[in-house]
């Protein structure tokens, strides 16, 4: 076991430098995040007027949820969210699937790599947002607690979503507008561009039978207390429920998969 751990080691270590070889490249995405958490700012209370509650929720709830959902965001959703794509276009998925680790825990993490590597960057999105009033914080430690532990659970259900969509180049190497198509839909049904408060109640129901509510709405209900006590940890097992369907999921399309590989020589 503890020579799979150092195997998968790696791959964290590999896209971590990546995510930092181009310094230029990490300050404009600071910038421009601290740009989006201002703007945020400005719009959502723009948008509430001189109201001070809409549909039961605060204007300083509201906007705290933007700017927070957008931090997270770009850590959960870079540009290029997984490697697996460029791997099979490559060829290099070929030598991937001879080693020792399976395919799907190197690709998983090279992905988690990839996150940590932009998580310092939404670190500092949320010390500006406390900084210019954006963001109000949790109002005890029971809910950073229960906050963290859905936030974990949220990430891993998206790096596993993540995976489990680009599992689709081993059908169509060009699925560059299949995976945008999927980060958009991804940000507006997770809660992440619009919280599902403001969701019609046919979308709000119909959202309660898929996956994305739990990488990011659950947590942030927890953390603005709209989701308490009992509650919360039923939301919690809830997110443990949809990555055990995500993980069946992935081992049987990788079942399929794995057929279509060729490689030239062998």
């Amino acid at each position: 076991m503890s020579s799979w751990w150092t195997a998968l080691r790696g791959p964290v270590r590999a896209a971590f430098r990546t995510g930092w070889v181009y310094r230029l490249n990490v300050v404009t995405a600071t910038l421009g995040l601290l740009l989006q958490v201002w703007l945020l700012s400005v719009v959502w209370r723009s948008v509430y007027g001189g109201a001070t509650k809409v549909r039961g929720i605060e204007v300083t709830q509201a906007v705290s949820y933007a700017v927070l959902a957008v931090c997270i965001q770009t850590a959960l959703m870079p540009w290029e969210f997984s490697s697996l794509n460029q791997r099979v276009r490559s060829g290099q998925v070929g030598i991937d699937m001879i080693r020792p680790v399976g395919l799907l825990p190197q690709v998983l993490a090279h992905n988690l790599g990839t996150f940590l590597a932009q998580t310092p960057i939404a670190v500092i999105g949320l010390v500006w947002a406390v900084a210019i009033g954006a963001l109000s914080l949790p109002p005890d430690a029971a809910v950073v607690v229960s906050w963290l532990l859905a936030t974990l659970l949220g990430v891993a259900l998206t790096l596993l979503m993540n995976l489990l969509m680009s599992m689709a180049c081993f059908w169509s190497l060009e699925i560059g507008g299949y995976l945008m198509l999927y980060r958009l839909g991804s940000a507006l049904l997770s809660g992440a561009l619009i919280p599902l408060w403001f969701m019609p109640g046919w979308l709000a129901g119909l959202l309660d039978w898929l996956p994305f509510r739990a990488q990011m709405f659950t947590p942030l209900s927890i953390y603005f207390g709209q989701v308490s006590g009992t509650e919360a940890w039923f939301a919690i097992l809830g997110q443990l429920g949809w990555i055990g369907v995500v993980v069946a999921l992935l081992h049987v399309v990788w079942r399929r998969a794995e057929h279509k590989v060729v490689v030239l020589g062998g």
